[in-house]
């Protein structure tokens, strides 16, 4: 997943605040879950702070990234399928912009 933040003053959470919400939304989400402490899915669209159907699309952003994750009753948390523990990384690239505002 990349994130492309502009050079200008602003901070990238006044010019991208949508997009940085979503970023936070999902690292916490990722972050829970390698702790194995999201709890319930209404537990953690609570700890989030948003509804279970926004929860159920960013687990499916995780998903669409090619991680498996899945809620285990058992544990009574999500879980990476495979065992393994993620981390959310994005990278910051220098956006060149014509006089035109056209990026090349």
């Amino acid at each position: 997943m990349a994130a492309n933040i502009y050079s200008d003053n602003s901070s990238a959470e006044e010019t991208y605040p949508m997009q940085m919400k979503v970023m936070d939304q999902l690292s916490h989400i990722i972050w829970l879950t390698n702790q194995r402490a999201t709890g319930s899915p209404e537990v953690l669209s609570g700890k989030i702070g948003v509804r279970k159907t926004r929860l159920w699309e960013l687990i499916n952003m995780i998903r669409k990234s090619g991680v498996e994750i899945a809620f285990d009753r058992a544990v009574g948390s999500y879980q990476f399928t495979s065992g393994k523990k993620y981390s959310l990384q994005f990278e910051i690239e220098e956006l060149r912009i014509d006089k035109f505002g056209n990026d090349y």
